[in-house]
């Protein structure tokens, strides 16, 4: 799947997911015209002239056709303060880590 920045240019290296987010979507890729029908009689044989309608190329509404791609979206600076905040795991370890050494420390004193 094509990924592209902000602006619609193409990224041609992996975008760091660490500053930045994915989002899902479709790109236009081209729009086709509406097509008429195409058409021509024929007389048919041994009918004394009776014709029949011969469709060369039927009628067609317009339609547009999509890629499905990912646009990169940097973060925010106030986004990347949020996004680097510790995680509740990552605070407890701290806390878990803190308490530990005080343990130590106080064992260490006796």
């Amino acid at each position: 799947m094509k990924v592209y920045d902000e602006a619609g240019q193409l990224l041609t290296s992996a975008p760091d997911l660490a500053k930045g987010w994915l989002e899902h979507t479709q790109r236009l890729v081209q729009s086709h015209p509406a097509q008429v029908e195409q058409s021509h009689v024929e007389v048919m044989p041994d009918t004394n002239g009776l014709r029949h309608l011969v469709i060369d190329q039927p009628a067609r509404c317009a339609w547009d056709e999509y890629e499905a791609a990912q646009v990169y979206h940097p973060y925010t600076p106030e986004e990347q303060a949020e996004h680097d905040k510790p995680d509740l795991e990552e605070r407890v370890a701290v806390a878990e880590s803190a308490l530990l050494e005080l343990m130590l420390r106080g064992v260490a004193d006796v």
